[in-house]
């Protein structure tokens, strides 16, 4: 054999009937496992090991239709919509009446030819074929340990594979609808956080260019964090917060001196995580509901600070009277968009695990955010 033929990987036919071949092996070792385990048994109760196969093969032949119906694809679909309950009853009503008439004319068929059995095992082909064919139905509450021991044993694993793999099935399609949903709550934080800083570029060239120059470069920094670490579903929680300072910075530009900018934003040395863009609505909604509702809103403050695992922001921005009047009334619907995207994205991915508190005090817009990092 040459080198070259050693190296060759095998082609995807040879693959495929590997596996057949495997599969197969597997199929007749657990077979021959149960069949081993039926004839002691019926060895037991016989007494002749002559005459114990013919019971040894209705068994088989009763499991073995049970065990492949199982692995039809039409019969688990069956039993996995709304009425599969019912459905599983009348598969084991039928494999019953099924081991019943098989173990009836096995018993018949026995007592016919063979004669060399003991007294004990006598009583129980009297007790099967005393009232006829369905003599074994009628006395379901004699039969049925009988049934359900000699049909769990290879049955039983079987039927729970499929469960598993149904509630697996439907644990990944939750799982996949609620990263869909992830995925669009995020689609509308960068088009809304995008179209803010886009205006606020186009006011400030107006005023003063150089400044403008300086905000369109920081805005790219800001874009790559929203473009690429927005596709992890927890990143490091120093970037998010370098990605807050980036944008305060941006809003100091805009609004220089007549807006007064407090920003106190903790460094983070620990390995925390976050889940991206999950902070940065509440400082956007800071400004976009203070000092661009009304030029006598210019106070902002942005505080961010660590205690033990939990991360909390804490944003307050001025309001003047007529606008506070009116958003008290609107309470639970300030933010449109980006507020409301951020509480569906907290439901989801800190439920239970975060505190947050918002509204108008004493002329001062409050916002208060706790959340839990540890299991992050």
């Amino acid at each position: 054999m040459r080198f070259s033929d050693m190296l060759r990987f095998p082609s995807p036919k040879s693959s495929g009937a590997q596996k057949v071949g495997l599969r197969l092996t597997y199929h007749l070792c657990f077979w021959l496992l149960i069949t081993v385990v039926y004839y002691f048994n019926y060895y037991r109760l016989v007494g002749n090991a002559q005459h114990v196969w013919i019971f040894v093969l209705k068994e088989m032949t009763v499991v073995m239709a049970a065990f492949y119906s199982l692995s039809s694809r039409k019969v688990v679909k069956i039993f996995s919509n709304p009425l599969g309950i019912l459905y599983v009853l009348l598969w084991v009503v039928a494999l019953y009446v099924l081991w019943a008439l098989t173990t009836y004319l096995a018993c018949l068929a026995f007592q016919s030819v063979f004669k060399d059995y003991g007294p004990r095992f006598g009583k129980y082909l009297e007790l099967v074929l005393a009232d006829g064919p369905f003599s074994i139905v009628k006395n379901i509450y004699i039969f049925a340990l009988d049934f359900i021991f000699l049909i769990s044993l290879p049955v039983g694993p079987k039927f729970v594979k499929i469960m598993l793999e149904q509630v697996l099935t439907k644990t990944k399609l939750e799982r996949d609808n609620l990263e869909l949903e992830l995925n669009f709550l995020k689609s509308q934080v960068n088009p809304h956080f995008l179209f803010n800083t886009l205006n606020n570029i186009y006011q400030l060239l107006e005023i003063d260019y150089d400044k403008g120059r300086d905000m369109v470069l920081r805005l790219a920094t800001l874009m790559r964090y929203t473009l690429y670490e927005s596709k992890h579903h927890f990143i490091p929680l120093r970037k998010e917060l370098d990605f807050i300072r980036d944008f305060i910075a941006l809003m100091r530009i805009r609004y220089g001196e007549r807006v007064h900018i407090e920003e106190h934003i903790t460094d983070v040395k620990e390995p925390y995580k976050i889940s991206p863009l999950m902070l940065i609505p509440f400082v956007e909604n800071a400004f976009k509901h203070g000092p661009d509702k009304s030029p006598n809103n210019n106070f902002v403050s942005i505080n961010v600070s660590l205690e033990d695992d939990f991360i909390i922001l804490k944003a307050v921005n001025a309001v003047n009277g007529q606008q506070r009047k009116a958003e008290e009334n609107i309470h639970p619907a300030i933010g449109g968009v980006g507020l409301s995207n951020i509480l569906r994205r907290l439901d989801l991915h800190y439920k239970n695990k975060y505190e947050l508190t918002y509204g108008v005090h004493e002329g001062q817009y409050l916002v208060n955010l706790k959340i839990n990092l540890k299991f992050s």
